[in-house]
């Protein structure tokens, strides 16, 4: 269901780039960067899940510098998004 979301989000992109170049509406800039903090928000947290463990799927002790790498990426792609927000206006 999150790939599906994703995929989403990268068509409404092109599409979003494409509407902008040719008929200048810059809303739509906003709308994609909310929709993917919101997808590297949901990420996140199936992140910290897998790190926790208990569940059907969960990550190794000995596979903590790919944890890391995990939690940095999702945080940067949030402060990303966010910056693309308000940088806009």
């Amino acid at each position: 269901l999150v790939y599906v979301f994703g995929m989403t989000l990268v068509f409404f992109g092109l599409t979003a780039s494409i509407a902008c170049f040719a008929f200048n509406v810059t809303f739509l800039y906003t709308v994609y960067a909310a929709l993917g903090a919101l997808l590297s928000m949901v990420y996140l947290a199936i992140d910290i899940q897998l790190i926790m463990g208990g569940r059907k799927f969960e990550l190794s002790p000995e596979e903590y510098i790919f944890a890391a790498v995990q939690l940095f990426l999702d945080i940067l792609n949030i402060f990303l998004f966010i910056l693309q927000i308000f940088g806009k206006s």
